[in-house]
């Protein structure tokens, strides 16, 4: 029995193969596979590669079940739409899509109830209930949310440096730091970059870490940015833990943005004052989620015995 998993993100694809008794096999990574951003033929084709060279690694092994985690999947719809197009590929003789925060979030509690704060490019929530229902809030894009993901953090700091060289906010360190990250001659050049790229989201996320950097630093600009940030996304975590436990549920922090314990325990802070939430790291990353929904799914309960701790 091989059993595998595949995170497609809007960063990267990943893809995990499994035998039955957890030894690693293979795994990969290939490029992005948000399809609301690259479209579903491209998301598709990645997804594919990731399992292709996975398998090739893995000695052309068939893969038995497969659980695929797919980031701009958020609703019915989405689901409907591209499973017809990936089931027709036969990567695998079972094959389980969900969107990207429901492994995420069954990855971080081995499959039992809980909640997942997602901070990376973008920012979601999920919570999953007694009868594993997944159930969401945030993840509304760039444009419309993703409050305390990267983007959102880079976009803050960008409009905090036009504010801070026109006098109409505090002085902050950022200024120079994100022109020498972009590139970019003067300010004005912001324009461009913004406008002629067509909101660049990978290299407005790529600031975040500039911005956490000088809130360590002290900068007090930044920490605005970031508490800002950690506040928006704790009040998203409040509302799916309403639905859930309320004050007793678990809540995991996981994503790039979490990467920097400052921010985590930023983060901690703020649930447990604000809303009485403890906040932990996640036992299993959403990779390992996916293989988990997978199995789940299939109703494959040996394989379950793996994520228990």
């Amino acid at each position: 029995m091989i059993l595998a998993g595949i995170d497609a993100g809007g960063t990267s694809t990943k893809c995990l193969l499994l035998a039955e008794d957890g030894t690693q096999l293979s795994r990969t990574e290939t490029g992005p596979a948000n399809y609301q951003v690259v479209g579903l033929a491209a998301a598709l084709r990645e997804v594919k590669k990731a399992v292709e060279l996975a398998r090739k690694k893995a000695g052309g092994r068939v893969i038995d079940l497969l659980g695929i985690g797919m980031a701009g999947a958020g609703s019915v719809q989405d689901i409907d739409k591209i499973k017809g197009r990936l089931f027709s590929m036969k990567l695998a003789r079972e094959c389980y899509l969900t969107n990207d925060g429901e492994i995420a979030v069954t990855g971080a509690h081995a499959g039992k109830p809980g909640i997942v704060a997602i901070a990376g490019t973008g920012s979601i929530v999920y919570g999953l209930t007694d009868d594993f229902s997944a159930i969401r809030a945030g993840g509304w894009g760039p444009l419309l949310g993703d409050e305390g993901s990267g983007f959102w953090i880079g976009m803050q700091a960008l409009k905090a440096i036009i504010k801070s060289q026109e006098n109409r906010s505090n002085r902050t360190a950022l200024l120079e730091k994100v022109i020498d990250a972009l590139e970019i001659t003067e300010l004005r050049g912001l324009v461009d970059f913004i406008y002629q790229e067509k909101l660049p989201r990978q290299e407005v996320a790529a600031l975040a870490p500039l911005v956490i950097e000088e809130m360590e630093q002290g900068d007090p600009v930044a920490r605005e940015i970031i508490t800002g940030g950690m506040n928006e996304l704790a009040s998203t975590v409040k509302v799916i833990a309403e639905k859930i436990h309320g004050v007793k549920t678990a809540v995991a922090a996981t994503g790039g943005i979490f990467a920097s314990k400052t921010v985590f325990d930023l983060f901690s802070t703020i649930l447990k004052r604000d809303y009485q939430l403890e906040v932990k790291k996640p036992i299993f990353n959403p990779l390992y989620g996916a293989v988990l929904y997978g199995a789940k799914k299939s109703g494959y309960k040996e394989f379950s015995r793996l994520f228990t701790l």
